[in-house]
């Protein structure tokens, strides 16, 4: 897919993502790159509204995450170093970020239970998860404490990165869910996938009370 191709379709998907109420107040970020062996990728400019994205609105850094020269003008998103490390290890091609209700609290009730991982299980959605193939198999997503240090928090993704490759995705306690996926409509069934099994837990969660 060539790049105004790619920026216009993930464009175009950012704003329906925030009328699903997944990125209010101008929060999420979301990348691409144009293969799977480019060492520079697309990210979201920071602060621009989700409800009026435009293709214009991404800028070129390196696989560092730092910005490339034509772009110093423009400051990226202040996760961008996230993306920087999702790319260092894995083939992904887009990274798609939510701040949905579902996402920002489930992460925060696993991290108050002194628990570190999201347990899936049980779900015919689940099979929508790259690796995943029965209803019956457990997928464990890492949480990670939210902090403004954005290299910690890089650190600590490194650190747990096998979980995260196996779950196509992670949390960031009272913040949100990243995943990712080889282009953008696996990115976006992940997302998708995702977003409809935390609302399954929270309200099971909720019936269970």
């Amino acid at each position: 897919m060539e790049k105004e191709e790619i920026s216009n379709s993930l464009a175009d998907l950012i704003v329906a993502f925030h009328h699903k109420g997944w990125s209010a107040a101008t929060g999420t970020n979301y990348s691409f790159r144009l293969s799977e062996t480019e060492d520079t990728y697309w990210v979201s400019q920071s602060g621009k509204d989700k409800s009026i994205f435009e293709s214009d609105d991404f800028m070129k850094v390196d696989l560092s995450g730092d910005v490339c020269p034509g772009f110093e003008h423009l400051k990226p998103s202040a996760e961008n170093l996230l993306h920087a490390v999702i790319y260092q290890n894995s083939t992904a091609q887009v990274i798609l970020h939510s701040h949905s209700v579902y996402a920002t609290l489930l992460s925060q009730y696993v991290l108050d239970k002194s628990e570190y991982f999201l347990r899936i299980q049980g779900y015919e959605v689940q099979k929508a998860i790259k690796g995943v193939t029965t209803h019956e198999q457990e997928v464990l997503i890492p949480v990670f404490q939210n902090t403004q240090n954005i290299h910690s928090l890089k650190s600590s993704i490194e650190e747990k990165w096998e979980f995260c490759a196996e779950a196509v995705g992670f949390l960031i306690g009272n913040h949100g869910f990243y995943t990712w996926g080889k282009d953008l409509a696996t990115a976006k069934r992940h997302l998708e996938a995702y977003e409809f099994l935390l609302e399954c837990i929270y309200k099971r969660i909720l019936l269970n009370k």
